[in-house]
């Protein structure tokens, strides 16, 4: 027999309730303040979120079963569950709060005395706190008024008008000060081999004696302080602590070296990218280096919280210093978490050669609404989710914590908070993708895997052929875009769905459509301040980097020159000196930047040209350091250039090497975009007929028109006009066109410096008009005649 609106409690619609509203049969799966949530029997349309006094308003409502279901997460109100055999009680204060409210009681037609229509709620609780002290129940009115504020604001529901069960007290009644001590002697006895817990009660003992030696003198404070033998195995075992000291040695010292849990606690993370964590670890796949040797490689990674997904990684060369051979260490650098993080704000395409089960609009990811919200988009677009950090949680390495990357962080407003040191339970995502991408994508890396330990490598790892970083990198985006993101993870629930498992790609629709997207696209000015910055000082010849010349361009050349003619930058704390930026996996193309317009100045280097193949900047330090050794200047950048030039043409000119030791192209970093679109000035112009082209008729040249003066050369891109000779014999100065030298050295003055040629259109028609300045016009053919 169904429950009808007439003998059914409030109490009874909890979670798993089955209900008939609207004519149709329904399941309630949520409760949250006011809100119901319920799930039709007949699957015909999606979950409805309803009021609950709408809910019980309706004519066809009625509860068909209460279900037996205990409440999942969030289907409690205000920390409140169901109490479970106590309906009826729930139904008096129900009914009791309802007389309050409204001064009638459920199913009355009179109010009591006391709760007439001219009655105040504070009257109204004075009256029912007589009639609760009447029946022997002791309710002040205050606390009756505090009772219904709770349950108006918990959308009447009487699971919060029941007496909370008070949880029991950790320790019961034995001194705190001996609940410390006996925490403190365990942790002490970490590292050491296993003793029994008298033990550690004399140890206890003992430190509680040297610590308040004067309370053992009454036998009543010894007593309270130390508790008996009985109770003190009691309190070990309530505590864990009798089963920490049969543990083995090393779980024992790994569980006391564990510090508690920072904030008061985990967060709640509700949206992609409101918590993110950030991690690098050896990846223990050799790699071919620049130099075509083998070489280990590094991982960094940033994973979001909510949605488990990867929002960046990247692969780094990592090797050792050799102090024999004067080789310096390499490892992560501030300028690869920059290039990770500019992962984060962009797309990643497909590759050629890739599934086509990796691309977004094969995925789960809601293509159609990403695409009409961001135009970045495409088909081409990698099944990985784009995701904005807000937070990073990071370790507290150097990289992490250099000023490169907390510049990069602040400016574009992402909040950093580290990790405790040897605590990788502050970020254990991070820690479970290490494992995972060594179980699903490492060991199938079947060129340069080196297996979990030494104990497990195989054998010629380093003669077999080895991919390039990226290739590697290249692998790892597919990997992740194609299986990762796409696999589901246990940990992951759709709260509507409880039982059904979803992949990151699932969990980040359903969050997307909660949170919202909103695109944040990078233009390339913004880009560069990805880029490490340098502090240089510009001159006629340019400024130098690492002892390399960088020259403007020369569509910059002008705005170069008034860089010069401004002299120092006038920035706070930096002599004049003017900002810079530069990719050190693309060192040919710098960029200069002016605060005082917001503007940049592309230069190159000045040796550009004898460079065709890529390089990076660890490449010439590495040759720089060679021409070092064989007694050359670190300074001589034309012959290092000249070194690095040479290398590329001996491994293109000289037999192909075999497959195990091929020459790769160098490791490249990520590709921004720091270079403005260029425009075509022919856009938009109609195709010219050049059936209707006429000569123009020459025009007459006057004889006291001055000199045509020949406009000065622009600034060549890196040579700079160095391979003209001079009078003298020496190669011209780039930037001798722009500074006239009148003989004393100094700089030329900025009005004085170049005349404008359209001074001398102005006297050249001054001159035509009156080609006669005498006034006579009688003999116009002797002005020609000369």
């Amino acid at each position: 027999m169904a429950v009808t609106r007439k003998d059914w409690f409030p109490e009874q619609l909890s979670i798993g309730a089955r209900v008939r509203w609207q004519e149709r049969e329904w399941e309630v799966v949520a409760w949250q303040g006011p809100q119901v949530t319920l799930v039709p029997q007949d699957g015909g349309e999606a979950p409805r979120a309803v009021s609950y006094r709408w809910l019980v308003s309706g004519e066809s409502f009625a509860v068909l079963g209460t279900g037996g279901r205990a409440p999942a997460a969030g289907g409690t109100v205000l920390g409140w569950g169901r109490r479970e055999g106590r309906e009826e009680e729930a139904g008096l204060w129900q009914a009791r709060m309802v007389e309050i409210d409204t001064g009638l009681a459920p199913g009355a037609q009179e109010p009591q005395q006391g709760f007439g229509p001219g009655t105040t709620l504070a009257q109204r609780c004075a009256a029912m706190s007589a009639r609760l002290a009447a029946d022997g129940i002791r309710c002040s009115a205050h606390t009756l008024a505090d009772k219904r504020r709770a349950w108006k604001a918990a959308g009447e529901n009487p699971a919060v008008l029941l007496p909370r069960q008070r949880d029991k007290r950790p320790g019961g009644f034995t001194d705190p000060r001996c609940l410390g001590a006996m925490q403190e002697v365990v942790a002490r006895r970490a590292h050491t081999s296993d003793v029994t817990i008298d033990v550690i009660r004399e140890e206890v003992e003992d430190l509680l004696r040297s610590r308040y030696g004067h309370e053992f003198d009454d036998p009543a404070a010894a007593v309270a302080l130390l508790p008996s033998r009985s109770t003190f195995y009691l309190r070990m075992k309530e505590s864990g602590l009798a089963d920490a000291l049969v543990r083995p040695v090393r779980a024992r010292a790994a569980l006391a070296s564990t510090p508690p849990l920072p904030h008061g606690g985990r967060e709640t993370v509700l949206r992609p990218g409101q918590v993110t964590q950030a991690d690098t670890t050896p990846l223990r796949i050799l790699a071919c280096g620049d130099d075509g040797r083998p070489t280990a490689t590094e991982m960094t990674v940033l994973i979001d919280v909510a949605s488990h997904s990867v929002c960046a990684l990247m692969i780094t060369p990592s090797r050792t210093g050799d102090a024999e051979s004067r080789q310096t260490g390499q490892a992560t650098r501030a300028i690869d978490l920059t290039l990770m993080l500019a992962q984060a704000f962009a797309p990643w395409p497909v590759m050629p050669g890739w599934d086509p089960l990796s691309a977004a609009a094969a995925s789960s990811l809601p293509f159609g609404a990403l695409r009409a919200a961001d135009e970045r988009f495409t088909k081409a677009t990698a099944a990985r989710p784009l995701i904005r950090p807000e937070l990073i949680v990071y370790d507290q390495g150097s990289p992490y914590v250099s000023e490169h990357f907390t510049e990069v962080c602040d400016r574009l407003h992402i909040a950093r908070r580290p990790a405790r040191k040897k605590t990788p339970t502050d970020k254990p995502l991070a820690e479970h993708f290490f494992t995972t991408l060594a179980h699903r994508f490492s060991q199938h890396v079947t060129h340069g895997w080196q297996g979990r330990s030494h104990k497990k490598r195989g054998r010629g790892i380093d003669r077999m052929p080895l991919y390039t970083i990226a290739e590697l990198q290249q692998m790892a985006q597919e990997w992740v875009a194609l299986e990762y993101q796409q696999t589901p993870d246990a940990g992951l629930r759709d709260p509507f769905r409880p039982h059904v498992v979803l992949s990151p790609n699932d969990m980040y629709a359903v969050q997307i459509a909660r949170s919202g997207y909103r695109p944040v696209p990078l233009s390339p000015a913004q880009n560069r301040f990805f880029l490490i910055p340098r502090w240089v000082t510009p001159g006629k010849s340019g400024f130098m980097i690492n002892y390399r010349t960088y020259q403007p361009i020369r569509q910059d050349a002008g705005h170069y020159r008034e860089i010069l003619l401004r002299g120092g930058s006038k920035l706070p704390g930096r002599a004049g000196k003017w900002e810079c930026r530069f990719n050190p996996y693309r060192p040919e193309r710098v960029w200069l930047y002016d605060h005082t317009t917001g503007t940049w100045v592309t230069c190159d280097f000045r040796l550009r040209h004898l460079l065709g193949d890529p390089w990076t900047a660890d490449m010439w330090q590495e040759h720089a350091e060679l021409h070092q050794a064989a007694g050359g200047s670190e300074q001589d950048e034309e012959a290092i250039a000249l070194a690095l030039a040479q290398r590329d043409r001996r491994r293109r000119s000289r037999r192909p090497p075999p497959k195990r030791t091929r020459a790769e192209p160098p490791f490249q970093g990520l590709d921004l975009e720091t270079e403005q679109p260029s425009q075509d000035p022919y856009a938009g112009l109609k195709e010219f007929d050049l059936s209707t082209l006429r000569p123009y008729p020459a025009q007459p040249i006057s004889p006291l028109a001055p000199p045509p003066v020949a406009a000065p050369p622009a600034l060549l891109a890196g040579t700079g006009g160095a391979d003209r000779p001079s009078d003298n014999g020496q190669a011209p100065h780039p930037l001798a066109a722009l500074f006239p030298d009148d003989g004393d050295g100094s700089l030329p003055d900025a009005s004085t410096a170049a005349t404008p040629a359209a001074a001398y259109e102005v006297v050249e028609a001054e001159l035509l008009d009156n080609l006669d300045p005498d006034g006579d016009d009688e003999d116009e053919d002797d002005v020609w005649e000369m």
